[in-house]
């Protein structure tokens, strides 16, 4: 049976035993704030197992893509040390919502094992919860599992986590039921116990129960309805069928190790079991579990980051970077390995297809940008791990730790695997608190820090919510279905059965406006997608929401000036966006925006700055557009398929979309885009469009800012109120202030070229009397002196005075310029070719009574410092300095 067989008959099994096959969500967690990433496929179903949301069915399978990376569950570290551990899997899973419970889920997931997968029974072991009686019974009576292979684990009181599944620190939890399976028959009895040898024995299926909501406090509180949550590692269980124990031995990776191999020029006929088996074995696998893990979250909408989850996203590659340098690549890669997990998993996950090449072309900018580091950084690990090697110990400081991560891009974890490679460790504390001392000025907080409160709605109503009546209207009638109170006196979150509130999504920002009922008024603040639906953040105004008011009846009404200027500028991003297309590149792919009542924000890729003359371009091609008065028309429930191949519709890089879209197009246009935003009807509505900057903010991504409508013509009226400010200034009008101000440009210059004049002036005669001074130091003469200049330039004049004046000899001459200590040696050519001084080795001892260093030329070099007090002290001992470097 082939992974893709194993797969299709999996979710075909479930369906002929009444599941609902359900899609796999993204990697990236849609709405739930507690999870870096998708790690299991119950989370999509959070709510649902709470009680939260009700669906039209309680049975469902799927193949869910996760990632364990970053978090409670943690597998990146693993990956390479053996052929189990993954950070990038699928998880096959069934789930029942208050419908079977633990006799049907153990009794199918064996049938499934023995009779599809065809293991052989004997080679199967079970684990239980510690008090789980009904399991064990199942096991041992109904499936008849000899108790010598059942093994109870786990205490959850004392800390012991075995056997009871959680998502994460709070959320659905229960105990759980785990299958094994021997790798090794033919070594004898397995020794079952507790840290059994994982060398024989390797979990494939995880059966969860979940039973309760685990809140912040660690408080369990039973489940609304019991549920069953179990996942079968994809992966592991095509590696069983292989008849290997070795992951990256399967169909699965073999296609991304062979371009690998390819990539290096070395042969793709191998000796596969001993491949790897061998000494480059972690790096393969490294590269190709990391290479897999990167492509599905960008495809799925993560962003290299330098915090929360694209930190972690950022740590990944640049491990596989590494990995990959060690064996021979100098140059990007993993962008190119990423297109063999296209092509390998393009059929069966097509958003890959659709945006592969943009990921691809994120990790290359994201490679190039660390591989212009990453030899310094080793170097510098190296010579570091020499020396503490070399004196016998065996803790890398925090301070070079930190000093990896911040200057050179090292991870601290990919640190950690270097430093285990030579038998170190790192001082982690030291790390953590020069981090800390880096990061002092910033005060935001972790989004992922804190798990956001679960389980305390109250129902008000029951049936279908959060259907969005606001393309066409600002206001509704509307029930409440659910609503809870927030920690703040006053809010709440309230869902409804209908709104006509757009909730923030796609760049778009949330509605604001006013929910009425018959005895209260809340304020709507922001409006945002939840797993439950359409999420209203509100704060109460006028007198009481709670339960016995909630049921309404409840009016509804969006800020509607603030809609008008938020549907101006989103309309102006698409045509934004097809204008760049048009003038810049095809290429210049989406990359995140925002679109707001005040202005505009588009994100997108590409390498180099946008010039002058190509913005006034986009400008003009907009306005044309909007001019010209366009209808804005809009296609719902279209066939995705359909829509991209023949309405040409683009598809934004890192959105989700169903398999039904709504298409927004501008009519006699190029721009047709899916989108589920509000517009104008007309782009005429837009009234003007007004770049207002583009910039650079992140390696191989630019943005552009812009307003329109009201916003545009704000703009224009600030630009003509400074114009005017100017021209008074200057005392002239604005028509004549570019000639005003080129006059005033040459008048400067003149003024400049006049007084450099006389300050050579003025230093050919001070240098004179200088020169006098100087001091005889083994028949050379040596100047140190304090003089009082505005500039360096000023300094230089006198050092070239005093070159004429000297003959052979060094000067030091110190200054005071903007508050600061300026410091600049001469030494002759005479005393630099027969004495062998150097200016730079003098200034920097000198320096060091101000608190700097300096360099430059042999001849010629400059110095800063902090301390004005040490001046002084670096005048009076510059002699000294040079009788020692003479000595």
């Amino acid at each position: 049976m082939t992974p893709n067989e194993l797969r299709e008959r999996f979710l075909k099994y479930f369906e002929e035993r009444d599941h609902r096959v359900v899609p796999s969500s993204p990697v990236v967690p849609i709405g739930d704030p507690t999870l870096l990433f998708t790690n299991a496929g119950m989370n999509q179903f959070k709510d649902l197992l709470l009680g939260n949301e009700v669906r039209d069915y309680k049975r469902a399978a799927s193949a869910q893509k996760c990632i364990r990376a970053g978090g409670k569950h943690n597998d990146l570290d693993e990956v390479g040390r053996d052929g189990r551990h993954l950070t990038f899997f699928e998880m096959l899973g069934n789930w029942s919502f208050g419908d079977y419970y633990k006799r049907d889920a153990i009794i199918w997931a064996w049938d499934f094992v023995t009779n599809e997968m065809k293991l052989d029974p004997s080679r199967l072991y079970v684990s239980v919860y510690k008090d789980d009686d009904e399991a064990h019974d199942i096991w041992a009576n109904e499936v008849g599992l000899s108790t010598d292979r059942i093994l109870r684990l786990g205490d959850v009181e004392q800390g012991d986590e075995e056997n009871f599944w959680s998502m994460g620190p709070t959320g659905p939890c229960g105990p759980c039921t785990e299958m094994f399976f021997d790798f090794h028959p033919e070594e004898g009895p397995c020794e079952w116990v507790v840290g059994f040898d994982e060398h024989r024995l390797v979990e494939i299926w995880n059966l969860v129960f979940m039973e309760y909501n685990r809140d912040d406090e660690g408080t369990y509180t039973p489940l609304p309805q019991k549920g069953v949550d179990t996942g079968m590692g994809f992966d592991r269980a095509a590696m069983v069928l292989a008849d290997t124990d070795n992951i990256f031995e399967t169909e699965l990776f073999l296609p991304i190790v062979r371009t690998t191999l390819e990539l290096l020029g070395e042969s793709t006929d191998q000796d596969w079991p001993a491949f790897f088996r061998g000494e480059r074995f972690t790096n393969f696998a490294v590269i190709a579990d990391h290479s897999r893990a990167v492509t599905f979250a960008l495809v799925d909408g993560a962003r290299f980051a330098n915090e929360g989850r694209g930190s972690v996203l950022r740590s990944i590659l640049r491990r596989a970077v590494r990995f990959g340098r060690q064996i021979g690549f100098e140059e990007p890669f993993v962008y190119r390995v990423s297109q063999a997990v296209v092509e390998h998993f393009g059929d069966i996950y097509p958003e890959l297809r659709e945006m592969g090449e943009r990921a691809a072309e994120l990790i290359r900018v994201e490679e190039e940008r660390f591989f212009r580091t990453i030899d310094r950084g080793i170097e510098l690990f190296d010579d570091v791990a020499d020396k503490l090697v070399a004196a016998g110990t065996a803790e890398i400081s925090g301070d070079v730790v930190f000093k990896l991560h911040a200057t050179f891009g090292f991870p601290p974890d990919l640190t950690q695997v270097m430093a285990e490679e030579r038998g170190l460790k790192l001082d982690w504390d030291g790390y953590r608190t020069a981090w800390a001392e880096h990061q002092e000025t910033s005060k935001g907080k972790d989004m992922y820090a804190d798990a956001a409160g679960v389980g305390d709605w109250i129902t008000v109503s029951e049936g279908p919510s959060s259907e969005f009546v606001g393309y066409d209207r600002d206001s509704s009638s509307a029930v409440v279905r659910k609503f809870r109170s927030l920690k703040d006196d006053g809010r709440f979150e309230v869902i409804l059965d209908r709104t006509p509130f757009y909730a923030e999504s796609g760049g778009q920002v949330g509605d604001t406006g006013a929910i009425l009922g018959a005895e209260f008024e809340l304020r709507v603040e922001n409006t945002q997608r939840g797993g439950m639906g359409c999420v209203h953040t509100c704060q109460l105004v006028r007198g009481v929401f709670d339960e016995a008011t909630a049921p309404g009846p409840l009016n509804t009404r969006i800020d509607g000036k603030r809609r008008r200027l938020i549907e101006s500028n989103h309309t102006a991003t698409h045509l934004l966006h097809e204008a760049l297309h048009h003038v810049v590149s095809e290429q210049a792919f989406q990359a995140g925006s925002l679109v707001a009542p005040d202005r505009l924000r588009f994100d997108f890729s590409h390498s180099e700055p946008v010039t002058d003359q190509q913005l006034q371009a986009i400008e003009a091609r907009v306005n044309a557009f909007v001019v010209a008065g366009h209808a804005v028309v809009t296609h719902a429930d279209v066939d995705r398929e359909t829509a991209v191949s023949e309405m040409g519709a683009t598809a934004i890089f890192g959105e989700k979309y169903g398999d039904t879209v709504r298409v927004v197009q501008i009519v006699d246009s190029p721009s047709v885009e899916l989108c589920g935003g509000t517009h104008v009807a007309n782009t005429a509505e837009i009234g003007v469009f007004r770049i207002t900057s583009e910039s650079g903010v992140a390696a191989g991504i630019r943005r552009i800012e812009a307003v329109s409508s009201a916003g545009a013509i704000e703009a224009y009226n600030q630009d003509r109120a400074l114009v005017q400010e100017l021209a008074a200034l200057l005392r002239t009008e604005p028509k004549h202030l570019i000639d005003r101000t080129r006059s005033l440009s040459e008048e400067r210059t003149e003024l400049e070229r006049r007084v450099d004049q006389l300050s050579q002036k003025l230093a050919a005669q001070d240098s004179g009397r200088i020169a006098d001074d100087a001091e005889d130091v083994d028949g050379l003469k040596v100047i140190a002196k304090r003089i009082d200049v505005q500039t360096r330039d000023e300094m230089l004049n006198y050092a070239d005075s005093l070159r004429e004046k000297l003959g052979e000899g060094v000067v030091l001459l110190v200054a005071a310029i903007d508050d600061k200590p300026a410091l600049l040696c001469l030494v002759t050519d005479d005393a630099f070719k027969t004495r062998g001084l150097k200016a730079g080795d003098l200034i920097n001892q000198a320096a060091m009574h101000v608190g700097g260093r300096g360099g430059g030329r042999p001849t010629l070099a400059q110095a800063g410092g902090t301390d004005l007090a040490g001046m002084s002290a670096a005048v009076d001992s510059f002699s000294a300095i040079v009788r020692a470097a003479l000595a």
